[in-house]
């Protein structure tokens, strides 16, 4: 039971998001003892997936803003005169703006196609096709053959930039955007790369971040199939529960619907050294891992947010309209005006097992500017259908129609620098939400910073051995030459009830799949 935990362990996890779940399962890994609990009734955090009711749920939730817990009034008496308290927040304050529409009844997947642009072709705009691989760039219709090469020449300067430090020392201090006019590619082809391959701000970024960017995608290339991305089947929210899975496994605990009062502080030494649960349990540990959101406004008055603006539709049909059996397609919608972000969407189909067949689940992100529906809206009027009569146009008919919609605006927490957070005992680190870049390496370089800075002599989540590399002592028998084997009964397994999730529809609350 949750009121009968263990009164000390080596890491305490509050918050399941990806980066904590990530350092939850490292720590366990190493030999520590983890607990990792959660104040929601499901993992994830802002990277969780739904079926379609629990994303109702969510909505509802959000849109009413209840407190998640209530609660115990008698937690100060647990707190010594040497000790000072730390509340924690009851309420999640990283979603704002939520408003959703209705306009009518409604392993791993490769993601083979990354796209560009929008042009105009018969009256609507239809997505093209960016060429990025060797293949893919001699085969392409859409670049002459002087574009090419030109496009060959960079792409492989970009593969081993670090070799030719002269070709971009002199640009180190300017924008990705403005070193691409230098290497004498055309407008298209600094578009292409920008925007499909980079996929960087156009005037955010560095040259060498860029560089590292169109490296890091050109590395990804060929390892699944002609695409360098992977999206995890039934959503994003998936992987932060194979971490948690592989914490269970090497002796973590777990408890959702947790809620954790305070953190508890050493007045002359400044660590932390417990925690108080709602069930009033007095938790101590040498270290404390917490997410962003659980902090309260008191330990966050210097701290500047960013924020994200997301949507999430279901559609009745794709927007490649090519009759193309992909599963996943990411396309890049580039910014009218300059300075404003590029918007990226990402259409999964029913084989990815987070929508019905016949219907399309999209996902549309970029930092905010406005609210999400004022950001986004414009970009799903110009691909999608929002016209619920059966009469419309013919040139309305042929876009994908929207069924469902939600928009959103989410906190973005990846950039706060640790400084900001007032009053935070130098063994409690923060972890931050989502970020509006696409994939995890923010947050999986932010765990391995944290697991590092605690546990330095440790190896950050070291492979496991493999069996043919074990050496057993004489009087230890292999598991293979007694005949017996591990039932799948005794294996630990982390609790599945809690873990499922479902098939019908999902939502990542993360912009970053990849």
């Amino acid at each position: 039971m949750a009121d009968n935990l263990p009164s000390e362990f080596d890491v305490v996890v509050i918050g399941t998001g990806l980066p904590e779940s990530i350092i939850a399962a490292a720590c366990a890994r190493s030999g520590q003892s983890v607990l990792h609990v959660d104040s929601k009734n499901y993992y994830g955090g802002n990277w969780a997936s739904f079926s379609f009711s629990g994303l109702l749920s969510w909505i509802k939730e959000n849109q009413q803003k209840t407190d998640v817990s209530v609660e115990w009034d008698d937690w100060r008496k647990l707190i010594l005169e040497n000790e000072e308290a730390i509340s924690l927040s009851k309420k999640d304050k990283t979603i704002q703006h939520v408003e959703d529409f209705c306009f009518g009844e409604a392993g791993f997947s490769p993601i083979g196609v990354s796209v560009h642009k929008l042009r105009d072709a018969r009256s609507r705009e239809l997505p093209e096709f960016v060429p990025c691989s060797r293949a893919d760039v001699f085969n392409s219709r859409q670049l002459a053959m002087v574009e090419k090469r030109m496009l060959m020449k960079f792409l492989t300067f970009c593969l081993d930039y670090e070799q030719h430090p002269d070709e971009y020392r002199d640009y180190e201090n300017g924008t990705f955007a403005e070193f691409l006019r230098t290497r004498k590619l055309t407008p298209s082809l600094q578009h292409f790369i920008l925007h499909s391959i980079a996929m960087v701000s156009e005037t955010d970024c560095g040259t060498l971040e860029g560089l590292q960017a169109t490296k890091k995608f050109l590395q990804c290339l060929g390892r699944y199939g002609n695409t360098p991305f992977l999206f995890p089947l039934y959503g994003q929210g998936e992987i932060p529960q194979c971490f948690c899975r592989l914490c269970a496994v090497f002796g973590g605990i777990y408890c959702l619907r947790h809620p954790v009062q305070c953190l508890v502080v050493d007045k002359e030494s400044g660590r932390c050294k417990a925690i108080v649960d709602h069930f009033g349990q007095r938790i101590s540990a040498k270290y404390f891992i917490v997410e962003d959101s659980y902090l309260s406004e008191s330990v966050c008055t210097n701290v500047h947010y960013r924020q994200i603006s997301r949507a999430v539709l279901i559609t009745d049909q794709s927007v490649l309209n090519t009759g193309s059996e992909q599963q996943v397609s990411i396309l890049t919608v580039p910014p009218v005006d300059l300075g404003k972000p590029a918007v990226c969407v990402i259409e999964l189909c029913s084989s990815t097992m987070t929508c019905m067949k016949g219907t399309y689940l999209v996902h549309l992100t970029c930092p905010s500017t406005k609210t999400a529906r004022e950001d986004l809206e414009p970009v799903v009027q110009k691909l999608f259908n929002l016209n619920t009569e059966k009469d419309a146009e013919n040139e309305e008919l042929e876009k994908p129609r929207v069924l469902w919609a939600v928009y959103f605006n989410m906190r973005d927490s990846s950039g706060v620098d640790r400084s900001s957070y007032d009053r935070l005992p130098s063994n409690v680190y923060v972890c931050s939400g989502p970020d509006s870049a696409l994939g995890n390496d923010c947050a999986v370089k932010q765990a391995e910073t944290i697991f590092q800075e605690m546990f330095p002599t440790e190896e950050f989540c070291p492979p496991a051995p493999n069996p043919e590399d074990i050496i057993y002592d004489e009087d230890e028998i292999a598991p293979e030459e007694s005949g017996f084997s591990n039932s799948p009964e005794t294996k630990p397994e982390a609790s599945t009830e809690e873990m499922s999730s479902g098939s019908s529809a999902a939502v990542e609350k993360a912009d970053n799949e990849e």
